[in-house]
């Protein structure tokens, strides 16, 4: 992590750039929370295991009533981890949206007094558009406008030379992170059989990590999917690197 004479770092610079905004704290909270949706599910693993071998011990009647709560806090446990996938990518997803939101604002209020943005890509064409600095949107050729924020933030990432200080797969997690968000925020904890084949279709498709998701069956049928702690912590890597890469683009661009 680059430093300059004033002792800032790349990351710095980047969260400079993002106004009021305070991602730091918010990455803090993040932490904090999937921290404890951690313990909570290592002490409900704890239960189910103690359960279990009480079960194993015991007969009779006291031996079946083990047997049905361990089933129930297996059940229960399906359904906790839901939860924590949820809130997790509940966190993410509008995060990621208020970095970019945040980098690409910033960028466009620094552009005109320093140096102007040469635009580059598919979005070069509609540089004098109020909208063009917006990563929610893409243009048409005729200049129309339209929501899809994966495709709205990789445009503006080349339009502004951004690309080189970027992780190399940034799309890829992106698009699973929005793609999941999309599935749970609109369908739950329990997708239609449909949505979750469509999804499974779309891991393949895009060539996500076969690890970047979790599952529970039903009948040898995916019932419940989740974003793994693999991707949790993938994507909250990718976010340190963001973060450094953009502040070098910041120094370099605009010293």
């Amino acid at each position: 992590m680059a430093g300059n004479s004033f002792g800032l770092t790349d990351r710095d610079y980047a969260v400079l750039l993002l106004g009021d905004a305070d991602l730091e704290a918010q990455l803090r909270a993040i932490r904090g929370q999937l921290h404890r949706q951690a313990q909570a599910d290592a002490a409900l693993q704890d239960d189910i295991a103690d359960i279990a071998r009480r079960a194993s011990k015991a007969s009779g009647e006291y031996g079946m009533h083990l047997e049905n709560g361990w089933v129930d806090e297996m059940h229960g446990s399906v359904f906790q981890d839901a939860a924590h996938s949820a809130a997790a990518i509940g966190m993410l997803a509008p995060l990621l949206e208020t970095l970019f939101v945040g980098i690409f604002a910033g960028i466009r209020d620094i552009e005109a007094p320093v140096r102007p943005v040469t635009p580059m890509g598919a979005r070069a064409a509609h540089a004098a558009d109020p909208d063009f600095w917006d990563p929610h949107l893409v243009f048409s050729e005729t200049g129309r406008t339209s929501k899809q924020v994966l495709r709205g933030i990789c445009e503006l990432v080349e339009a502004t030379g951004l690309t080189a200080h970027m992780p190399a797969d940034y799309p890829r997690m992106l698009g699973a992170v929005f793609g999941y968000r999309n599935k749970m925020l609109h369908h739950g904890f329990e997708w239609p059989p449909a949505e979750r084949a469509k999804f499974e279709a779309t891991i393949a498709r895009e060539g996500w990590p076969a690890d970047w998701f979790d599952r529970s069956q039903t009948n040898g049928e995916t019932w419940i999917i989740y974003m793994s702690d693999v991707l949790i912590g993938h994507v909250l890597a990718q976010i340190d690197a963001m973060l450094d890469g953009i502040g070098a683009f910041v120094q370099a661009r605009y010293p």
